[in-house]
């Protein structure tokens, strides 16, 4: 029996509904302290919701390490994210992400099983191969108590703690980052239709694969015709996708989500240069952060779902079904819904 931390990046599906070729395949991103077992259950749900419009649904895990860990994770995250935005690339975190790319083409090249440690993988790749991978590679994923002992924290900028956590891969969740990345492309290839449906933290390991994409497929621009998103609950804004990504992107929070509203609102912080401060604040509120991140709270998986007996819930779920089951190509409501933030309030009772 793997552990929570030996499945990163593994494929999950409900053993009732296997993927059997569909022209249509969802792909589903769990977000914090989101167990295995946990995400099936809500693979359960979406097999359910989408019955009358059957699809391949598959999940990404995103294995959690505790409610600190990932919330570190999604920070770091968010950060290495702020360095693509297209007025912020500067000359080496072009660099950077072309070397994900890369990294992308090496797994593309061969068929990976739905245990595969990403990781692994690609350690194991020739060593004249094109790809350098730091030492600090072997520490991934990295532990959180080594973070908050750093004396010298105060004082690092940036890139130093980025390359003292994270070496040559993307920050936050690299296996779970280059697992989805190449799940697209092996939909994309197949002439599948690909829906990303993505939870929370879920919704900013998504953020880096659609970057790590675009520069995959670069100068080809029509595969982005075969790929929507729809991020619930979301820890990401429109600006921290690549452009052209946007307009096949939809985002849904409600009202009352405060933990998708605080990621969202780290639009003008310097966070990328002050990085220390924010992990310490973060850190510091992390118990907070949890109990508005509760199983019964507006930001829970559970809630966006459909799986609380509340009007609010059904509604999210209402919403979410129809953005699963509708023609993206032909349903012109749905088309004018992208690079928008759905905000829901609550029904009256």
């Amino acid at each position: 029996m793997l552990s929570e931390q030996q499945q990163d990046g593994h494929l999950l599906t409900y053993p009732p509904a296997e993927p059997i070729g569909r022209a249509k395949r969802l792909l589903h991103v769990n977000g914090v302290t989101s167990s295995a077992e946990r995400q099936i259950q809500d693979l359960e749900t979406l097999v359910w919701l989408t019955l009358d419009r059957p699809l391949d649904i598959v999940g990404i895990h995103n294995s959690t390490s505790g409610y600190q860990g990932d919330l570190l994770e999604s920070m770091m995250g968010k950060a290495e994210l702020a360095q693509f935005w297209p007025e912020r690339l500067s000359v080496d975190n072009d660099k950077r992400l072309q070397k994900y790319a890369d990294m992308l083409k090496l797994l593309c090249e061969r068929t990976l099983p739905p245990d595969t440690d990403i990781l692994t993988e690609l350690q194991q790749q020739p060593q004249n191969s094109a790809i350098t991978l730091g030492d600090v590679a072997q520490k991934l994923p990295f532990d959180l108590d080594i973070v908050r002992k750093l004396p010298f924290i105060q004082n690092m900028n940036w890139n130093d703690f980025e390359a003292y956590l994270y070496g040559s891969y993307p920050a936050g969740t690299p296996r779970s980052i280059f697992r989805l990345a190449y799940e697209v492309v092996q939909g994309i290839r197949a002439g599948s239709e690909v829906i990303i449906l993505a939870h929370s933290q879920g919704s900013i390991i998504a953020a880096q694969a659609l970057h790590i994409l675009q520069r995959f497929f670069h100068p080809y621009t029509k595969w982005i015709e075969a790929l929507h998103c729809i991020f619930y609950g979301p820890a990401v804004m429109v600006d921290d996708l690549p452009p052209l990504l946007r307009p096949q992107t939809v985002l849904i929070q409600h009202r009352q989500d405060l933990v998708a509203e605080a990621f969202s609102n780290l639009r003008h912080v310097d966070l990328w240069s002050n990085l220390q401060n924010q992990v310490k604040s973060l850190m510091e509120r992390s118990d907070s952060i949890f109990a508005l991140g509760q199983e019964d709270s507006f930001h829970s998986a559970r809630h966006y779902l459909g799986q609380l007996e509340t009007p609010d819930s059904k509604q999210a779920a209402q919403l979410l079904q129809r953005l699963l089951i509708e023609d993206w190509q032909t349903n012109p409501v749905i088309q004018a819904l992208g690079s928008t933030r759905i905000i829901l309030e609550s029904k009256p009772q």
